[in-house]
């Protein structure tokens, strides 16, 4: 399993509306036609900042490919467009590869607990 961030800004004082977007649309297929799975999906907003955490099971230009063709994103892309402080265009494969890569944080470290050192 992966996970990646990307962060992208957004226009300030418009942190609420981009919340609710991005709280209240509909999943996309969870997986993509090449088998690459999106286990999981969560949003971060801090003034004008917005980071998205995902794990996949598979690879991230399956996934980039597969996302930019789901009418769901598709839809809340468009309307997030009027509140981000960089244009982008995820319309196609190229521009969310693109989006993807000018976006992608670095990760750096995951630690995980181990189960047999937890305290029953």
């Amino acid at each position: 399993m992966e996970r990646h961030a990307i962060m992208f800004r957004i226009k300030p004082g418009t942190q609420d509306r981009v919340k609710e977007l991005l709280a209240g649309y509909a999943p996309p297929e969870w997986t993509a036609p090449d088998g690459t799975r999106l286990v999981s999906t969560s949003v971060f907003v801090k003034d004008d900042l917005v980071v998205r955490m995902i794990e996949i099971d598979g690879n991230l230009p399956g996934l980039m490919a597969h996302l930019s063709a789901q009418p769901t994103i598709q839809r809340v892309e468009r309307e997030i467009a009027q509140y981000l402080a960089d244009e982008r265009d995820t319309s196609t494969p190229e521009g969310t590869r693109d989006f993807f890569i000018n976006s992608l944080m670095q990760h750096v470290t995951t630690r995980r607990s181990d189960p047999a050192q937890t305290p029953a």
